[in-house]
């Protein structure tokens, strides 16, 4: 069952109470239950028509508008084939971005998890970002019993990505010109998440993935510069270029 919280905010002069769903309580976020309600539909639809947002999304070739939000909210509420919830910083009055699993299926026992992150308001807004993803991946793996998460990121993204291993999510290769957006490709990221490397984090860290706000921030700033990344990516570009021209 979701948990209420109203909050108040000045708006225009005048005081609005907006009701939060929250379905995932987290430490300094909570993950919300979308409404089609104008104040969380208006946060939401709009992310999508930014640029530096959707750079490496799908989304931004056509217009996004309040209908067609609300045709996503819809098919969210009409199937179980995705769990997408809003991200709200802890006791604030915005959503930051949305956090989804899809693709559940229960034969094979994966799902693929995908995050956005649309309002920066804060210096916070990375360890949101990475609270968000480790909450979603406890809930993958404790409520719907998978055994595998993926996910992918452009190769830009690799900053990103390296933050990833802190919450089990390991790279396993890298898909050559696999997104295109316009005349621009790039290549892909592939990584996942496995039910024992989950586990193995679990346990060394009492009992939960997130280890709490300071130790995940002190994690990211131990992390090496070089990662297995870094080093991937220069070995398949060599091994390659080498096998091509052996060939």
């Amino acid at each position: 069952m979701c948990n209420e919280r109203r909050s108040k905010v000045k708006d225009g002069g005048s005081e609005n109470s907006r009701k939060f769903d929250i379905f995932i309580e987290g430490e300094i976020v909570d993950l919300c239950v979308p409404s089609n309600e104008s104040w969380v539909i208006d946060q939401w639809y709009r992310w999508f028509n930014d640029e530096k947002i959707t750079a490496y999304l799908d989304q931004g070739v056509f217009p996004n508008t309040v209908e067609k939000q609300k045709e996503f909210y819809e098919m969210l509420l009409a199937g179980n084939e995705r769990i997408a919830l809003l991200i709200r910083p802890k006791s604030e009055n915005y959503f930051s971005g949305v956090v989804s699993l899809s693709f559940i299926d229960f034969k094979t026992r994966q799902c693929d998890l995908s995050m956005v992150i649309g309002e920066i308001r804060s210096p916070s807004s990375l360890l949101y970002g990475m609270e968000a993803k480790c909450r979603m991946t406890e809930h993958a793996f404790e409520k719907l019993g998978v055994e595998r998460i993926n996910t992918g990121q452009v190769v830009d993204l690799i900053k990103w990505q390296r933050l990833h291993v802190l919450l089990g999510y390991q790279i396993e290769g890298i898909a050559r010109k696999k997104f295109r957006k316009g005349y621009k490709v790039w290549d892909v990221m592939m990584s996942s998440c496995l039910l024992e490397d989950y586990l193995k984090l679990k346990e060394m860290r009492n009992g939960s993935l997130w280890p709490g706000k300071q130790k995940m921030f002190e994690m990211i700033k131990n992390l090496p510069e070089e990662s297995p990344i870094d080093r991937l990516q220069e070995w398949l570009h060599r091994e390659r270029e080498e096998s091509w021209k052996k060939m």
